[in-house]
């Protein structure tokens, strides 16, 4: 919120959708938008899910276009002013602008081409920024200007108000919904809307240390997400689902060096238990 209110161009409302038990910040959070003149709509408590907080917050606004910011997301003074400046570069074809990290992930070497090579999603700088057959995105996390991407990775994203006339977020997935941005963003951009990543608006991303599951139930329901969005919004042919099924394979030899490393079965077990919800056609586990 802070910096919020230290924007050089300021919101003219704000909605809070606050899952959590209680609410002890808002009061402050009310004294910060009344200094400043921002409309505040507060909803507390909300419903779990991130999908269907998203959806209240694009019910209970009006601006154009809308900004998403995570609770963990803290923008430099001038991001507001240069998404917004992208939006008018860029012209009626846009659909959707990004910022980019304030310190960037960095993968080592060897990292991205074990990821490249079984096709899953990385994270390098000057990436193609698109999405690859099994539903994996090439995600860029530095570029010399902007660019244009098929995919967002959700904690500050931005988009204009007509595209929630064609796409909302899918409810349907389960917990904290993992790839809900991926999937929004790139059936977004499927419709033919352009979506931009700018390097010039940058935000510090202090991402929380709490994890509300045990690495056994993450990597179930992040299995259970994932093969659901990749039927969902890819080509069911051999060749994109082997793509999905060796990117994942990928992921799981990783775990398994995770739960060695951390004495955690739960990183692998997890996933060998929702291949098999997924195989025996479960569907997604809640």
């Amino acid at each position: 919120m802070r910096s919020l209110v230290a924007q050089t161009v300021l919101p003219l409302e704000l909605c809070i959708v606050d899952s959590s038990d209680e609410a002890p910040a808002r009061i402050e959070i009310e004294r910060f938008c009344g200094e400043a003149g921002i409309r505040l709509e507060y909803i507390h408590p909300a419903p779990a899910g991130l999908p269907r907080q998203r959806n209240i917050g694009i019910d209970h606004t009006s601006g154009d276009p809308v900004f998403f910011i995570d609770d963990d997301a803290l923008m430099e003074s001038d991001v507001h002013e240069v998404v917004l400046a992208e939006y008018e570069r860029w012209g009626p074809d846009i659909g959707g602008v990004r910022g980019t990290w304030l310190e960037p992930p960095a993968a080592g070497h060897l990292s991205i081409l074990w990821r490249r090579f079984f096709g899953m999603e990385t994270w390098r700088p000057e990436a193609s920024g698109r999405m690859r057959p099994g539903f994996f995105t090439d995600v860029i996390t530095t570029s010399a200007e902007p660019r244009r991407v098929e995919s967002f990775v959700g904690w500050f994203m931005s988009f204009r108000r007509d595209v929630f006339e064609h796409e909302r977020f899918d409810e349907n997935l389960s917990d904290y919904a993992f790839k809900e941005d991926s999937d929004f963003s790139y059936r977004v951009a499927r419709r033919g809307y352009v979506l931009v990543q700018t390097p010039r608006a940058r935000i510090a991303h202090a991402k929380t240390e709490a994890q509300r599951l045990t690495p056994f139930e993450l990597q179930r329901m992040n299995m259970a997400n994932h093969v659901y969005l990749h039927r969902k919004n890819m080509p069911q042919t051999l060749r994109y689902r082997a793509a999905l099924w060796w990117g994942l394979t990928g992921t799981f030899l990783l775990n398994v060096g995770k739960a060695v490393q951390t004495r955690d079965p739960g990183y692998a077990t997890g996933m060998l238990a929702g291949a098999w919800d997924q195989l025996a056609r479960r569907g997604k586990v809640r």
